[in-house]
């Protein structure tokens, strides 16, 4: 089963096929942004493949709507549209960007 390490808080959670990053975060307190909880509407759980791209589902339209290209360059995904496919066989590694705060007027 492999296992996804969320940086920069260093969890590891255990994966399994078919799963997204989105719902393996979901089980511990890892922080990914979310306002469609997971269904690909919102476009804010982005998180950077850093390692092990290769087992996760390719980049896909839902992704490509609401990040362009950002992909290409920065290899910045949605971790909800992200799922484990079944050949993984090693290690994934994801760098959640921080949550934005809101500002108080």
């Amino acid at each position: 089963m492999p296992k996804v390490r969320f940086l920069p808080s260093d969890v590891v959670l255990e994966g399994g096929a078919g799963q997204s990053i989105f719902e393996i975060a979901w089980k511990s307190d890892v922080g990914i942004q979310s306002a469609c909880v997971g269904k690909g509407i919102c476009g804010l759980c982005r998180v950077v493949i850093v390692s092990g791209e290769e087992g996760l589902s390719p980049y896909c339209d839902v992704e490509e709507k609401h990040l362009g290209n950002l992909y290409h360059l920065t290899r910045l995904r949605l971790s909800c549209q992200a799922i484990i496919i079944g050949e993984c066989e090693g290690d994934i590694t994801v760098e959640v960007k921080p949550r934005k705060s809101r500002k108080k007027r």
